[in-house]
């Protein structure tokens, strides 16, 4: 994959540009520069995360999406995980609207290859994919429980023994196998409260409805939120 093209060239200067008005650029400017430097020295992983920074920015689009489809191919989570990504939230570039065009985050396709990319990861150990199918039965059951229930989305009974097990695999992970897990602990501790909440779905078509589970699981995600929020609180002390 080509480095110092021509579009990453002119992302990097319109950053440099925008610091005159804001400073906050200078640290995004700084990942970039060494994300480049990195990858031209041949780091593998730099490589991978560069294509990703310029697939998520529409630069060097099909090229960047293209490394990252190989590295997917050849089972990497990460790669998986982020064109799931890609397919679902699209592409954003602070200095060209334009590019947004590039993925239609509404075409059904794009849905499906988004969760398909999702789910490989998530059998291959991806704990962040775990969390995000996790999160979007959530976000579905909760709409469904509400008066603003979304009709074009309907929930199985399957979606939400699919949903169960990909929470608990990913809890396990986290407290067994931290050092394979690939999200932050806050993340985990709102994994904890997605799954309370889906335990204490009035769904009829859930078949995991439980509320003891539901209270076993808000304590949990609280008592976690609860040690973090000491634990930032010490470290700032």
């Amino acid at each position: 994959m080509e480095i110092s093209t021509k579009e990453w060239n002119a992302y990097i200067e319109s950053m440099k540009s925008a610091l005159a008005e804001n400073e906050g650029w200078q640290e995004e400017l700084n990942v970039c520069l060494e994300l480049a430097e990195e990858a031209k020295n041949g780091n593998e992983d730099a490589l991978l995360d560069l294509a990703v920074y310029k697939m998520d920015h529409g630069i060097d689009f099909e090229e960047s999406v293209s490394f990252a489809e190989e590295k997917a191919d050849q089972n990497d989570v990460y790669a998986l995980t982020q064109l799931g990504f890609l397919y679902c939230t699209g592409v954003y570039n602070p200095f060209d609207d334009s590019k947004k065009s590039l993925i239609d985050i509404n075409d059904i396709k794009n849905e499906e290859k988004s969760t398909s990319y999702f789910e490989k990861a998530a059998e291959l150990g991806g704990v962040r994919a775990m969390a995000t199918l996790v999160n979007h039965t959530w976000v579905y059951g909760r709409n469904q429980d509400s008066d603003d229930s979304d009709d074009s989305v309907q929930l199985t009974a399957e979606d939400f023994t699919k949903a169960e097990k990909l929470a608990l695999k990913a809890i396990g992970i986290y407290e067994n196998q931290k050092e394979k897990c690939d999200i932050s602990d806050s993340i985990i501790a709102n994994l904890m409260g997605w799954l309370s909440d889906l335990y204490e779905s009035k769904n009829p078509l859930s078949p995991i409805y439980s509320h003891e589970k539901a209270e076993y699981w808000k304590n949990r995600s609280d008592k976690l939120f609860q040690k973090l929020k000491e634990s930032d609180e010490e470290s700032k002390q």
